[in-house]
């Protein structure tokens, strides 16, 4: 949901070759709720709508992830909640997150808005592709 439910079963927390994450990065910017205006398709997320996540720093440098969408078939909302971490500086948008232990997998802003007010979302690999946005 919204870009990483699942992903934190993989073990690659790099960006895709020949993908670099976005430098400078703002987490205090970042934080907030992001829209899912579009995704490349992925089992975990497939029928859902309304998907959305939000990013909150926490006092030990980890970022808390909230992903929530609504599933179709079930008529319910389903929430993930999971923990980031940066894998470099913290000036650099590339994190690996976690909604499973001690599973990680790659969470990379590959383009950036100026303003905070779109980003595109890579994960481990290419076919981990999501467009948030601060409007639906």
């Amino acid at each position: 949901m919204a870009g990483v439910a699942v992903m934190a079963g993989c073990a690659n927390t790099s960006p895709p070759p020949g993908v670099e994450a976005v430098t400078p990065f703002d987490l205090q910017r970042y934080q907030g709720r992001w829209y899912e205006l579009a995704r490349l398709d992925h089992s975990f997320e497939r029928g859902m709508t309304d998907v959305s996540a939000t990013y909150t720093p926490q006092a030990d440098g980890s970022v808390r992830v909230v992903n929530r969408g609504f599933a179709a078939a079930s008529g319910q909302w389903r929430e993930a909640i999971g923990r980031a971490l940066f894998t470099g500086a913290p000036t650099t948008g590339s994190l690996k997150v976690s909604f499973f232990g001690p599973f990680y997998g790659g969470y990379h802003v590959a383009a950036l808005d100026p303003d905070y007010r779109w980003a595109l979302v890579l994960g481990p690999d290419t076919s981990y592709c999501w467009i948030l946005a601060r409007d639906k």
